[in-house]
Order: C-alpha cells, then structure tokens, then sequence
C-alpha cells in the first residue's frame, strides 16, 4: 500500500488514470443509479399500457357477454385475457356483484401463503362495461390482477442489460481518456522531464519537441523552457563577467584600502571594530595589526578626547542619520593626534567609517588661533581674546550665579614721559617687562590682556576671595613701582592706578563690569594715583 501511495505520488500518468477511473466510477454508479430506476419505471408503464390495450380488445366481446348472461362467452373472454404473460386473474362481475366469470392463470406460481400472493399481485386494472345498446347503462365490471412477478423480472432483465451496457460504456470511455491523456500529456511531459534532467543546460544545449507537439501547448512548454534556458546561459555569463570585474575591484580595493593614508574602519552595531586599514592602525592602535579574532575593540574605548559615545553610534536614531562627523583626540602628551572621524551607515548593523590624520592642520589653526588673540607684542592677550574671555565669563556667570569673576584695570602713571625721554622702542621694552610682571602674578586661570597702547586688563578665577584681590593689586603695584631696566642698562620708573569690579557683586554684565572697573581705575587716579580702588556703588559714575 505504501509502495503504491509512492508511485501515485511520483507517476503522472498513475495518479491521471486513478483520477479518471475514479471520476468514471462515481459517475458510473450515478447513471446507472438513475437509469435503473428510469428503465423500471417506463417498463411499468409499458406493462400498464399493454393491460389496457387487452382490456380494449375484449371490450365489445364482453359487453355482449354481461348483457347476454352467457357464462360460456365471459370464460372465452377471460381464457382469452389469461393467455397473456402478464395477467394473473381475470374476472367479469355483474352488477349485483355475482362473478360471470373468474379465472387465474395456472402457468404462475401459486402459493398458499396469502402474504406471498398479494405480493406477486399487482395493482388491479378495473373497467366497467356498458350495455351494447344503452351506453349510459352498466351490466358489469372486468377485473384484470397484473403478474407481478413476471413483471419485475421482465424489469430486471431490462434493467441488467442496461446495466451492463451503460458499465461497459463508461470503462471505454475512461480506458479511452486514460489513453488518450497518457498519449498526449504524461508521456511527452515524462519524456520533457528525462531529458531535461540529462541536459547541461549552462553549455547553452536546447530541449527537443516531442514528435508531434511541435505547435501545441506541449510545445509552447519547450519553447518557453528553451528560452529559460537561453536567459540563464545569458545570466550565466554576465553573473561570470560581473565576478570577474567584483574580483579586479576587490583587489583594486584591498590595494588602496592597505596603502591609502586615510583610516578606513567598519563597526558593527555595538559599536565594536570589525576592520580596519593599517592607517587606521597607525593611528589609534599605535601600528599594532587590528585581529578579527581577538577580543572585541570598541572605538569609543582608542579615542581620549572628543569622541561620541557609544550611544551617539550605536541607537537606531543615529544608525538612521546621515554621515556624521567628530573630531577627537587619539593618544596622550607628546604622542597625541588630532584625528577627523565620519561614520556612515553601510548597510542594516554596519558601519563604516574614514579617519583623517588632522593634528598638523589642528595645530596651524591653534596656532592662528592664538596668534589671533595674541598681542604680538607683549605675548598676552589682546582686546580680541579679552573679549572672547568676556563671553566664556558671561556664559559660565549664567550657569552659576554664584561664581564671582574679577576684573581688574591698570593705567600706568606717567608711561608717557618714558616715550618721550627714552623713545618708543625703550615704551615698548617697559610694556613687554610690565606684560611679564602680570604673567608672573597671574594665575593658571587668570587672564592678562593688553587692549592697547598702555591699557592692561587682568581678568581673575572666578575663586579668588576678596581678601586676596587686595593682596593681588598690592604685588602687582610693588612689581611695577620697582625699577625697570631698559636694554641700554638705564632704569625706569613707573606707577600704576588699578581699578577693580567683580562680576556678581558689582554688575550682571560684563559689558557693565568692564565700565565699572573703569570708573574704580579713574577714582584711584584722582585719589593719588599708584594705588587701587574697588567700585564704590555710592559713586558709580564718578569721573
């Protein structure tokens, strides 16, 4: 049974035939079904057509008989009717109900059960019979009772005839169709598929038409197959082609990826390395060769200074943006390096990303960056970095309202005569040593700045105490009073009047700082000069 299942399953041809036999069989069983039972019923009614037409026969015969009383005649009428197949018993009653004449047919069998005689009874056909002479008068009825058993054998003997020729006609027509559709479809497709298993279809070798399928469906199949077999030679070869060419990119791409001066890196989306160039390596692995197979490296982990995070890599907002860009530092002290890194999304939890070595180009523009808020003088800042000092105080004032920022505001006493008995070069030698006073006075986060001519500025931590403001003012004031000398070995003299305001106690505003301590350098002027004052809020604008 298994075995059979198999073949059903891997045959056409078995499953078709089993499939029509099957179809043939249920419909067989429908139309002989409904032909049997058709053929019983118009056998019945012939039976029934022919009692009537004996009882037509005898109609004139009888009448004659009943009118007459004549015994002798109504026995000749039903002996007549008896001699007929069909009829069981034949009977002419008067009208009183008395029997002219009654008589069963001795050639059927007779029983004496009583149930077994109704059953081979039919139904009876009664007619009444009129007078000869007076049509509207009655003189008695003939009765015949149907054969019953004879009938239905009569019946069956029809029945099985179309039984057997309707049987027989159904199998020719399925052995016929199972011919046919093994012929026409199952064998050519059978033969398609052999031959197609055999065929080398990448040397571009083509599938033959069955005999005699050369314009039908079974030939339209191998048409189509055959230009399959045309686009994928075609494939075939462009797949080839296009491998060819992906291997002399690859090679021209492993080439500059080695020797290109640019990092080149991929992460995966953890953020951890999957590969890198040997600039890449040079760069944040010291020169060691990056190793797929070592402990994961997360690139967050080589930068030191201004790198994303490891969120800022790896969410799936960032993944979703454009390229992005950082420049951070790599390394410690004199080793460090400046590099500019963009990530790019490479494909679904990849990325990839170029490293560029930017220290040199970092340290030019520091270097133009000083320069430019530089007093190339005197080597401090000038009123550029001064004001780009303001607006970092002002910010971090916002932020912390309780920090307290100094300023404090120098003019020199007399520097003028300086300029006019010794000249200019010896002024500017007196504001290059007066620039170092302040240098050697300021702190790590103080800030001296010349914004012009003799015009000094010395911007304090936000940390200095009041007290020590006083102490500051007076050691810049003895460091200046003390005698300057000049490259020609003469000695110099000068005073300073500082004015000092502090940012959170004295004004909200640097631009208002800047005024105030002003004012607070104006009034230590007038008040003997060579000496410092603090912003008197009594006297705010006071000259």
């Amino acid at each position: 049974m298994i075995q059979l299942l198999g073949l059903l399953r891997s045959r056409l041809a078995l499953r078709a035939a089993a499939s029509i036999l099957a179809i043939v069989g249920v419909l067989g069983i429908v139309f002989l079904v409904a032909a049997v039972h058709l053929r019983a019923a118009s056998e019945k009614d012939i039976q029934q057509m022919r009692l009537e037409g004996l009882i037509s026969t005898v109609e004139r015969t009888a009448q004659i008989a009943c009118f007459l009383g004549d015994s002798q005649l109504a026995d000749e009428v039903t002996q007549g009717l008896l001699s007929n197949r069909i009829v069981k018993e034949a009977r002419l009653v008067r009208r009183d109900g008395s029997a002219l004449a009654d008589h069963t047919n001795t050639n059927t069998n007779t029983n004496t059960n009583t149930n077994t005689n109704e059953h081979s009874s039919g139904v009876a056909l009664t007619r009444t019979i009129k007078s000869p002479f007076e049509t509207d008068k009655t003189v008695c009825e003939l009765t015949l009772v149907p054969d019953q058993e004879w009938i239905d054998s009569m019946v069956n003997e029809a029945t099985r005839f179309l039984s057997v020729a309707l049987i027989l006609q159904l199998l020719g027509i399925g052995l016929s169709v199972i011919l046919v559709v093994f012929y026409f479809v199952t064998r050519p497709i059978s033969d398609i598929s052999q031959k197609l298993h055999a065929l080398e279809a990448e040397t571009g070798q083509k599938l033959p038409a069955p005999s005699g399928h050369g314009r039908d469906e079974i030939g339209k199949l191998v048409i189509s197959v055959n230009a399959m077999i045309d686009r994928l030679v075609s494939s075939l070869s462009e797949e080839r082609r296009q491998r060819l060419a992906r291997d002399i990119e690859q090679r021209r791409y492993r080439t500059l990826f080695d020797n290109v001066e640019a990092g080149i890196f991929e992460l995966d989306d953890q953020g951890h390395l999957l590969s890198a160039n040997p600039a890449f390596c040079r760069l944040f692995l010291g020169g060691k060769p990056f190793d797929r197979e070592g402990p994961p490296i997360a690139l967050t982990t080589l930068i030191h200074d201004g790198g994303p995070t490891m969120q800022e890599l790896t969410t799936r907002r960032a993944r979703r943006d454009g390229t992005r860009q950082w420049e951070m530092a790599v390394g410690e002290g004199d080793q460090q390096r400046w590099v500019n890194v963009m990530v790019s999304r490479l494909e679904e939890g990849r990325l990839q990303g170029v490293a560029h070595d930017i220290t040199e180009r970092r340290h030019a523009a520091e270097a133009a960056e000083r320069l430019a808020v530089t007093d190339p003088l005197t080597g401090i800042g000038n009123r550029l970095g001064f004001e780009r000092r303001l607006e970092l105080i002002q910010r971090h004032y916002r932020l912390h309202p309780d920090s307290r920022h100094a300023l404090m505001m120098l003019d020199f006493d007399h520097f003028k005569q300086i300029n006019d008995r010794h000249g200019h070069h010896a002024g500017d030698q007196v504001l290059e040593q007066i620039a170092g006073l302040m240098r050697d006075i300021s702190r790590q986060h103080d800030y001296p700045a010349r914004l012009g001519g003799d015009e000094f500025v010395l911007l304090l931590d936000h940390r200095t105490p009041r007290d020590d403001l006083d102490g500051m003012a007076q050691r810049l004031t003895d460091s200046i009073n003390a005698p300057l000398v000049l490259d020609s070995g003469q000695q110099v003299s000068l005073g300073v009047s500082i004015g000092i305001a502090v940012l959170g106690s004295d004004a909200s505003e640097v631009t208002t700082l800047v005024q105030l301590a002003d004012l607070a350098m104006y009034r230590a002027k007038r008040e003997g000069r060579n000496t410092w004052r603090f912003h008197d809020r009594h006297h705010p604008f006071e000259t």
